[in-house]
């Protein structure tokens, strides 16, 4: 996963999914998706040179477990994933996933609770997502240390709306953001 100031789109609202196949990113995240349409989807997606995440804690009709996890590999295609659950991210590793842990800083208790399961896990994720994305600028270098991972990227994500807030996000040395803002893809 190489991420170089990209804005994810977050296709949260199908009307836009047309709009988040001509974006510039090489990614697409669908938050939404359930098992009934994730597969056509990723079949436009791919047509399209879209890589496809999904997130393992949001996607309907699905169970985060092993058999799961192949499942989405090799009959949806899913190229990586997101989720605050290291066993479902360690199961998609495993299968040459790229894999995001995601983080809600909620307070200093559970930045200190996310830093310790990166430090005590044996999965190398590819990519922190830190929510929500004003606060993960506050306190970056603080993140980025707590994080200390080599080659780990970093995505800020949750309320970003705005073309200002984008600028703030990668000037503080973010490498991506995820947003369903549809302006900013």
């Amino acid at each position: 996963m190489n991420l170089n100031n990209t804005i994810i789109p977050s296709v949260r609202n199908y009307k836009y999914f047309e709009h988040a196949l001509k974006s510039r990113s090489e990614y697409i995240l669908l938050p939404d998706a359930d098992i009934g349409n994730l597969q056509s989807m990723i079949g436009k997606c791919h047509k399209a040179e879209k890589k496809v995440l999904v997130h393992l804690e949001l996607l309907g009709g699905f169970k985060p477990d092993q058999a799961g996890i192949t499942v989405l590999k090799n009959f949806y295609k899913v190229d990586g994933v997101i989720s605050s659950n290291f066993t479902a991210l360690r199961y998609a590793k495993k299968e040459g996933l790229d894999t995001i842990f995601r983080v809600l800083l909620m307070d200093s208790r559970s930045l200190e609770q996310a830093s310790n399961m990166v430090k005590n896990n044996s999965v190398d994720v590819d990519a922190i997502e830190l929510l929500p994305a004003e606060y993960a600028c506050t306190c970056f270098d603080l993140l980025k240390r707590s994080f200390n991972q080599a080659n780990t990227q970093f995505i800020a994500g949750g309320f970003v709306k705005r073309k200002y807030q984008v600028e703030k996000i990668f000037y503080t040395g973010f490498n991506g953001i995820t947003t369903s803002e549809h302006t900013l893809w």
